[in-house]
């Protein structure tokens, strides 16, 4: 059976970031390999005093093309939907996103043929995807994916009723790791028995070890004499970098030889002064970089650490694991689900100084375990995460949803819309 599905997310790569939710584009690819032909609707927020004439189909496409935007990625055809908002604190913005949304299909009737939606994220994408439901009867799949589960309840007060709206409407919720199934059924008693989990996975012939690290060094310019501690992440406190910092200064005055690589956006500048003024003088920043970048420098490592102190399910730790890097995370939400303490790695309580600075300790005074560890985390991903599994597991959920939602819209009369009928003539209904 091959089905269509519109994915709504509000991140996808781009060229302003090529790495926003490399993860979900990855799932895309995975999905069209299974048979599913997806075609993806990132929605954006316009800035402030964002012009309506900007909101106009052919305006829309001069923008985007002056801006260098791509209409397709790797063969996935990818359409940027831009939403008003006022910019105000406090604002819910779910009403302006699904309105935007179904303005987009209203003017691009190529999109009635779909079968599902599946929407990225409970808050805001699957929030908005039920908008498409009300208006076209599709069913909607929605994964949670981490941050909207957590520590967005606390800074959006919108976020909680949203997000447990989706755990009651949607046909279909999923969760990319068990730990966030759990914390569904604490929002929502009863919603968990039809959850299922589906990881990312991580391919583990992208990501594994290097055959020759020097090599590797030699092309990224970096010292081949050190040992080399990599972090990869945005510089923010969420990240546990207040913590990296403190163990990170106990740890280099008593291990000259090893240096710490920080990949990724220098978000908060304070910790980069702070992290600066703690290394020595060891502490490389590298900044943002492409993903073929992120596997050289996970290669040109020799550990990996993560001492997140909220995370859904890390990418970059399974990508850690699959190259063979002894890993030491926090045991904070889907990352016990990876690491297993003292087998493949270290998992330490989430912003505790101390368990960081002595599992850093421990890993390099006796590096011929923390090897071990990396080939036991390698062994990890390639038997229990392997995402072309994960990809067919949810390529036949979103089948299935698919069928039981076309027999839903038959049974309500609602199968115009499947026929080729005009869009405008559906939404009068």
């Amino acid at each position: 059976m091959c089905i269509r599905a519109l994915i709504v997310t509000p991140s996808y790569p781009a060229p302003d970031n090529p790495e926003a939710a490399i993860f979900v584009h990855r799932q895309v690819m995975n999905l069209m390999r299974q048979g599913v032909q997806c075609r993806v609707l990132q929605y954006r927020s316009g800035p402030p005093r964002f012009p309506l004439w900007l909101v106009r189909r052919t305006w829309v496409r001069y923008y985007l093309r002056r801006l260098g935007w791509p209409g397709e990625l790797d063969g996935v055809p990818i359409k940027q939907v831009f939403f008003r908002r006022l910019w105000v604190q406090g604002e819910d913005v779910v009403p302006a996103i699904g309105e935007a949304l179904v303005r987009y299909i209203e003017a691009h009737p190529e999109h009635v043929d779909t079968d599902v939606v599946y929407a990225h994220w409970l808050w805001t994408g699957g929030a908005a995807a039920l908008a498409l439901k009300d208006r076209f009867g599709w069913p909607v799949v929605a994964i949670a994916r981490g941050s909207e589960m957590h520590d967005w309840h606390s800074a959006q007060p919108h976020c909680r009723r949203y997000v447990e709206r989706v755990l009651r409407e949607a046909d279909r919720v999923l969760a990319n790791c068990e730990n966030l199934r759990d914390r569904a059924e604490e929002l929502v008693p009863g919603s968990a028995a039809r959850i299922g989990v589906v990881y990312n996975g991580c391919d583990a012939e992208a990501f594994r070890p290097a055959i020759d690290k020097a090599a590797v060094r030699r092309a990224l310019k970096l010292e081949t004499a050190s040992k080399l501690l990599l972090f990869c992440g945005d510089i923010i406190e969420r990240k546990g970098v207040p913590e990296l910092v403190k163990s990170w200064s106990e740890f280099a005055a008593t291990h000259p030889e090893w240096r710490l690589v920080m990949v990724g956006r220098a978000v908060d500048p304070s910790l980069v002064a702070r992290l600066k003024e703690a290394g020595n003088g060891r502490v490389l920043f590298i900044g943002p970089v492409t993903q073929r970048k992120v596997i050289s420098y996970m290669q040109a490592a020799d550990a990996y650490i993560q001492p997140s102190r909220l995370e859904g399910l890390a990418n970059a730790t399974m990508e850690a694991m699959a190259t063979g890097l002894p890993v030491i995370t926090t045991d904070t939400c889907g990352q016990r689900e990876l690491i297993r303490n003292g087998e493949n790695g270290w998992l330490v309580p989430p912003g505790d100084v101390e368990a960081i600075s002595r599992a850093l300790d421990a890993m390099a005074k006796n590096f011929d375990m923390a090897q071990r560890f990396g080939q036991e985390a390698r062994r990890t991903i390639e038997t229990r995460f392997n995402p072309q599994k994960e990809a067919a597991g949810l390529a036949d959920i979103l089948k299935k949803t698919a069928s039981q939602g076309k027999l839903k819209a038959e049974s309500k009369g609602m199968a115009g819309w499947r026929r080729g009928e005009p869009v405008g003539k559906v939404l009068s209904r």
